[in-house]
């Protein structure tokens, strides 16, 4: 540290690390890479997770023999998979879209929560009924990942 006039430069007022570097630069660069490669990654798990679930929406809207047979299991009328597939394929385009994703998100809470609910009904296996709890907790963390705003929201509480 210099004794001169000017007083001590800013990299001086830090600690430093054993090779000399101030602290605060590697931490820049970490947050510098993070901030770029969160939407990135958002975007992969967002599109994993959209395409499970529109398989799902998928199987339901064509009301395959697998879907009518699982609702049927569940205590649903066969009648009734033609209306969720709807909901569930709505739900994942508006997940999809950004502009709506934060409403896609909501409405897809809600469908793998009825999920969570049926399971728990049916005294289904630990493994299956939390399947659609993996599923909405990976909505929401690519959700968190790909949105700015709404990790600015999470992490400030504003």
């Amino acid at each position: 540290m210099s004794l001169d006039a000017s007083g001590p430069t800013r990299t001086e007022t830090h600690s430093r690390t054993p090779t000399g570097t101030p602290l605060r630069a590697p931490f820049r660069t970490v947050m510098s890479v993070l901030r770029r490669a969160a939407p990135v990654l958002g975007w992969v798990v967002t599109l994993l997770v959209a395409a499970q679930l529109a398989q799902g929406a998928y199987g339901q809207l064509t009301e395959s023999d697998r879907s009518v047979g699982m609702f049927e299991a569940i205590g649903f009328p066969a009648s009734a998979v033609l209306l969720i597939g709807v909901l569930q394929g709505v739900a994942v385009l508006l997940y999809v879209v950004p502009w709506t994703a934060f409403l896609g998100a909501l409405l897809l809470t809600a469908y793998l929560g009825g999920a969570v609910a049926a399971h728990v009904r049916l005294e289904d296996a630990l493994a299956h009924t939390l399947t659609p709890v993996l599923f909405a907790v990976g909505v929401w963390a690519a959700l968190f990942l790909r949105s700015e705003r709404i990790r600015g929201a999470v992490l400030t509480g504003r």
